[in-house]
């Protein structure tokens, strides 16, 4: 009787495990890609018609720091997965410019990067 019980409590125990191991691996796959369809797909901050913001780029701000005002002005959805897309665009000889835009939180981060970087 005691083995019985035994038996079905390690049962019990290791459906749970697994069960929770499933669950975490089911999460973690959601936000990776999830993450990736920010980093390369058509992201917008808002949907159209938005907002327009005025946005300011000083002159030796880095990209990290436009990422991040970006994301505070609510013109892009996460400051990572924009600094990852700004970082694949800059392999191409690209740089951020300086100055003042008028950019609108329907935008993507592709028609975003192509106002604020030359």
């Amino acid at each position: 009787m005691l083995k019985a019980v035994r038996t079905m409590l390690i049962i019990i125990l290791n459906i749970i495990f697994y069960g929770v191991v499933l669950f975490g691996g089911v999460q973690l796959c959601k936000a990776g890609y999830s993450f990736a369809y920010e980093v390369l797909g058509d992201t917008a901050a808002d949907y159209p018609p938005g907002q327009n913001r005025q946005f300011t780029i000083t002159k030796g701000q880095g990209g990290f720091a436009v990422a991040e005002n970006l994301e505070e002005q609510q013109l892009v959805k996460n400051k990572y997965s924009f600094y990852l897309r700004m970082k694949l665009q800059e392999s191409s000889g690209t740089s951020l410019r300086e100055g003042t835009y008028t950019l609108n939180t329907s935008m993507s981060y592709e028609e975003i990067l192509g106002q604020i970087v030359k």
